[in-house]
């Protein structure tokens, strides 16, 4: 089906205002497929004509004020409305097809309990694959909602749910909404509810995941609590869309999704096992972001997707500071070791874009920019920007954008405008410069004789002349910092004085700024022996995403960043840095980026320093459960594995849960090719979680058999999961199997192609990326990756999914011919 054009957008909103839609859904159906009818009152241009959306599995009946349409004319998703009045009445009536790839309206039977779950997912062009609609964020309608299911279900939407017969509900939002964020929810969900400040509260999941929502509901209550606090008092305008229902969902896509009052979340964040602290500071960062949402996209909402940054560099932002500034979780250090390090290799990619004003000529080249730069770049441009505006101007001015754009659409250039108006200067430089340009500037910092030499280099590609405030630090032969000194690094080169003989200067000390960080000639050989010894978080931080990127950018040789990365984070504390640094040794360093003959001795390497760090952690602590995860994923020792699945040897307090269990089970079949071990698993477990840890456990085992049967999954239709298909794709090409998987190399180029026959979107995109075979890091891989990239009849979410795993591989090619 063709992607909305971004002119189609624009004529079709010329012509048409919608004033109310009206959808009536059967969900008690028992088939595949459900009743929709939907009424839509438009406004219109006399005698002009336009299209709607409609993505059904059958059109069974539409009239235009009460005149029959031909359904000969419903093609690629579109049914043309000709000879439009003033006033007009759509009625649509379709037979819609559930979804098994998370878009749509997904439907998911529990295997705990074979209940059946559904919930909508209406981003990005998803909506009329469950009711008809003018599908463009700028065609804001009134809704209500009729629904028709089983007695014994909860149903829940963007408004107050009223039960209004047996089996019957009717939902009526209070606010116009754009048609990406309309949702449902509906099924037996388990749930929970508060209130706060007058705000009505409710959580909800699978009733196979009630207990341990109980275990995590308060958590999600204060922050949730807290969140909402914080934004109102900082944005000066009250949260409008009345309740606020937070659904924790199977199968989800994303992470999240900022349905207005109703939140759709994955449901791995009620975790069914033990979590660290960061674990749920993540999940922190989640509630908070999606809720800056209700500002920062629901309430005022970019008019065309070229202005998605409006939507997620600002919830970015938000989300950080929330959580931070008013909940349990400060998330700063979590943002620079996992967030920007996401951005930066997105931004350093062929398929890199700027943050804001990428054209998006339509709506399927807007999801393919749904990237580390939409979220992770342009919350650290906008951390610059209030580095520079200050907090009064940069809230006075959001204020100002929400009060005037409430409800309705909005450009970039408003949001300029309002920050204008509250006092602002120059922003139009601002933004050339950091919004509306690609890549990152190198930041260089010297000491020489009595002065800092800062130099910048900006990308070779997309040359642009920005400031950036950060702050440069001195350190001695230990690490310890002797000095940190503010600058605005403009130009080619700045020069400031050198207030004490330094050993090691770093540049953008505190992560302050968005820009590679280098240390001069001697490089990382001074400064990764002196992270043991660096007090602050942020410094550290930025070292270690230098020597990733050194690692990627072909700078730094693997084998000199493992040593660097096993010697210094025994010494870390914070456990989300210590995990995210040993999986990345585990996945990069002894994966692509090393020989397979010696992939293992590296992986041997990691192993011995989970198990350092596992033996030197407090019993039960955070730090014992994250390295001893480590240490399960990294061992080539059957019998340690055995005798831990048994319960035998385990560090004091840990004991195993199901999450523990199926890492263990995993491994072990991994390794040794027992099949049983899965199915035992999964007697034991049979839940939703498992079924996908037992696909994953599948596609790993080292047999011909296992990999043929996990290849025709990838490849080829099937009644499989979205998330089966995931699981099985990150299984396949195991770095530790490159013999058994090497026939499968060329095969994957040859027919990844013909999955966009029957996959879509997210789905089509994911599952080609996590099955790309990057374990497969030689020359003749990377010659097949590139012929195929030369094929012009690529589906979009396909070919951005090659050039970006195309390009991870030339990075590891590239720095193995190099350092080999």
């Amino acid at each position: 089906m063709p992607s909305l054009l971004r002119s189609e957008a624009q004529t079709r909103a010329d012509l048409v205002s919608v004033d109310h839609t009206h959808v009536v859904l059967d969900l008690t159906g028992a088939g595949d497929h459900f009743r929709s009818t939907t009424t839509i009152t438009f406004s219109g241009r006399p005698g002009s004509s336009t299209f709607v959306d409609f993505k059904g599995a059958e059109l069974l009946g539409a009239t235009l004020n009460g005149s029959e349409l031909d359904p000969d004319s419903w093609t690629d998703g579109r049914l043309p409305l000709p000879k439009l009045a003033a006033q007009n009445t759509l009625v649509l009536v379709g037979l819609m097809a559930y979804s098994s790839d998370g878009e749509g309206l997904h439907r998911h039977v529990d295997p705990a309990d074979h209940q059946t779950y559904l919930y909508a997912m209406s981003f990005l062009d998803a909506a009329p694959r469950w009711f008809g609609c003018f599908d463009q964020p700028d065609l804001k309608s009134s809704y209500t909602f009729d629904i028709t299911a089983p007695a014994d279900w909860t149903v829940l939407g963007n408004g107050p749910s009223e039960r209004v017969g047996e089996g019957r509900w009717r939902i009526t939002p209070s606010r116009p909404l754009s048609s990406y964020y309309v949702t449902l929810v509906a099924g037996p969900y388990a749930s929970l509810y508060d209130q706060h400040d007058g705000i009505p509260l409710g959580i909800h999941v699978r009733a196979s995941l009630a207990e341990s929502l109980a275990a995590e509901a308060a958590d999600i209550f204060h922050v949730t609590k807290a969140s909402f606090d914080y934004f109102h008092r900082v944005f000066g305008v009250r949260y409008p869309f009345g309740e606020y229902h937070q659904a924790f969902v199977p199968d989800f896509n994303a992470g999240a999704m900022e349905n207005p009052g109703c939140v759709t979340f994955r449901d791995s964040y009620i975790f069914r096992a033990a979590a660290t602290t960061s674990e749920r500071g993540t999940r922190a960062g989640t509630i908070a972001h999606e809720m800056a949402h209700m500002w920062f996209g629901d309430l005022v909402t970019m008019r065309w997707w070229d202005d998605l940054w409006l939507n997620e560099s600002f919830a970015e932002y938000m989300s950080h500071r929330a959580c931070t500034e008013s909940t349990d979780y400060p998330l700063w250090v979590e943002f620079g070791i996992l967030r920007k390090d996401w951005g930066s290799v997105a931004d350093q990619a062929p398929s890199t874009h700027p943050v804001a004003g990428n054209g998006s000529a339509d709506a399927q080249s807007a999801l393919n920019d749904f990237d580390g730069i939409s979220y992770a770049k342009g919350a650290a441009v906008l951390r610059q920007l209030v580095g520079y505006l200050g907090d009064e101007t940069f809230f006075a001015g959001l204020n100002a954008y929400f009060t005037e754009h409430a409800f309705g659409n909005a450009e970039f250039a408003d949001l300029i405008s309002a920050w204008t108006r509250a006092g602002a200067r120059d922003l139009g430089r601002w933004a050339a410069s950091w919004l509306q340009t690609a890549g990152l500037d190198t930041l260089t910092a010297v000491p020489d004789l009595q002065q800092i030499r800062i130099a910048r280099v900006p990308p070779r590609q997309a040359p642009a002349d920005r400031t950036h405030a950060i702050s440069v630090a001195g350190l001695d032969s230990t690490g310890a910092e002797l000095f940190r000194t503010p600058v605005l690094v403009s130009g080619a080169e700045t020069t400031i004085a050198l207030p004490a003989p330094a050993y090691v200067v770093v540049p953008d000390a505190g992560d302050e700024t968005w820009a590679k960080i280098r240390f001069g000639a001697e490089g990382w050989s001074r400064v990764g022996p002196l992270l043991p010894g660096i007090a602050d978080d942020a410094t550290r931080v930025v070292v270690y995403n230098s020597i990733r990127d050194g690692v990627r950018n072909a700078e730094l040789a693997p084998a000199e960043a493992l040593q660097i990365i096993l010697e210094s984070v025994p010494s870390e504390p914070h456990d989300i840095v210590v995990r995210d640094l040993l999986t990345f040794a585990q996945t990069e360093l002894a994966g692509p980026y090393c020989p397979p003959a010696i992939r293992a001795s590296r992986r041997r390497a990691v192993h011995q320093t989970a198990r350092e760090i596992l033996d030197g952690s407090g019993p039960g602590s955070d730090r014992q459960l994250a390295a001893f995860r480590i240490a399960v994923r990294s061992s080539d020792d059957p019998q340690l594995l055995r005798d831990w699945l048994a319960s035998r040897q385990l560090p004091p307090k840990l004991s195993l849960d199901p999450e523990l269990t199926w890492s263990l089970v995993s491994r072990l079949s991994l390794l040794t090719g027992e099949e049983a071990l899965i199915d035992e698993a999964l007697r034991a477990d049979p839940s939703a979680a498992a079924h996908t840890h037992a696909a994953r456990a599948r596609a790993s085992l080292p047999t011909e058999q296992a990999k043929a049967a996990a290849f025709e999954l990838l490849m080829r239709p099937s009644e499989a999961s979205a998330y089966t298909v995931y699981a099985t794709a990150r299984g396949f090409f195991e770095p530790s199997q490159s013999d058994l998987t090497a026939p499968y190399v060329d095969r994957y180029f040859a027919e990844i192609v013909d999955t966009a026959k029957f996959r879509t979107g997210w789905a089509l995109g994911r599952a080609a990326l996590l099955s790309f075979p990057f374990s497969a890091a030689d020359e003749s891989t990377l010659k097949l990756a590139e012929e195929t990239l030369r094929n012009d009849d690529l589906a979009a979410p396909l070919r951005r999914s090659l050039v970006d795993g195309t390009d991870e591989l030339r990075r590891a090619v590239t720095s193995l011919l190099k350092f080999g």
